[in-house]
């Protein structure tokens, strides 16, 4: 039995790939700070790395919170000193990982509408949340590791039932409050949470594939156009409309950034298209009908 070790893994993402994993015959080791879990000590993550086929690091706190200079500290030494636990661990093991998979973001590319980000764009981002990535990554990279393959997988948002993104959306489409946030020309990138999972099934089987990937749909779109298919799926006909400072003030109120919703992420997965991946749900329409039917 193939043993996949999810570090972090008991969040949103975390928990719906365990048991994707576990369904699809896989021996799923979970390490988390929770006592029922392995826990991050030297010692149990070299046990847990032994032999392993994949290491998948979703550790890190989460950026929707507001961005004062002790969340900020948080979110990036949550992030540096994670992966360094774990490199190290992989480093001490007599049977290293086949693989190993660091969560990264696509918020590390700059807020662009007019044209796509791809994994060969040079010109980054320069806010904090593309600082984030860049120190994520640089240290990940950091580790040379001969025999473990190493994968940065920038994440757009992710669409699944059962949290992330979607969850606040629905609640207020369903309240009539789900129109255009700011002008709605914004690009948002996302992916459906199983293909999420498919991707990270196709990385094990693909060897060749390594490096930075962006993990997003083929299909990202306008936020006016996302608002409205969430409505016509869920068929509420109305969707009141909120200008940025209201999205200011209520990404305030909520104790979040206003930027994570109003910044345009404009990013598609051109690596993984190349090398062959096929997407479940490529557009929109499709993930919304499986995902709110």
């Amino acid at each position: 039995m193939k043993k996949v070790v999810i570090t972090g893994g008991t969040g949103f993402i975390g928990t719906y790939i365990a048991k994707r994993f576990h369904e699809s015959g896989f021996l799923v080791v979970i390490v988390s700070r929770s006592p029922e879990h392995v826990s991050w000590s030297p010692v149990e993550l070299i046990e847990a790395f032994e032999g392993a086929y994949m290491v998948i690091n979703l550790a890190g706190k989460s950026i929707n919170c507001i961005h004062n200079e002790s969340n900020k500290s948080a979110i990036i030494q949550s992030r540096i000193n994670t992966t360094l636990w774990i490199g190290n661990a992989i480093e001490a093991c007599k049977v290293p990982p086949r693989l190993w998979i660091n969560a990264s973001a696509t918020g590390i590319y700059k807020s662009t509408k007019d044209y796509p980000m791809t994994e060969n764009e040079t010109q980054l981002g320069n806010n904090f949340l593309s600082d984030v990535a860049r120190q994520w990554e640089r240290t990940f990279f950091g580790f040379n590791l001969t025999d473990t393959r190493q994968v940065a997988l920038r994440t757009s948002v992710v669409l699944g039932r059962d949290g992330g993104a979607l969850k606040p959306v629905v609640t207020l489409s369903r309240l009539w409050l789900g129109g255009k946030l700011a002008d709605g020309s914004q690009i948002f990138s996302w992916i459906h949470i199983e293909d999420y999972f498919r991707a990270l099934i196709f990385l094990c089987d693909n060897d060749s594939v390594q490096g930075v990937i962006n993990c997003t749909s083929p299909d990202p779109i306008t936020n006016n156009d996302f608002m409205r298919t969430v409505r016509k799926q869920l068929r509420v006909p109305v969707g009141i409309c909120a200008p940025a400072f209201i999205v200011k003030l209520g990404a305030g109120l909520a104790g979040t950034e206003a930027e994570l919703i109003l910044d345009s992420s404009y990013v598609l997965p051109k690596r993984l298209l190349d090398a062959g991946f096929q997407f479940a749900y490529p557009d929109i329409a499709k993930a919304l009908h499986n995902l709110l039917e």
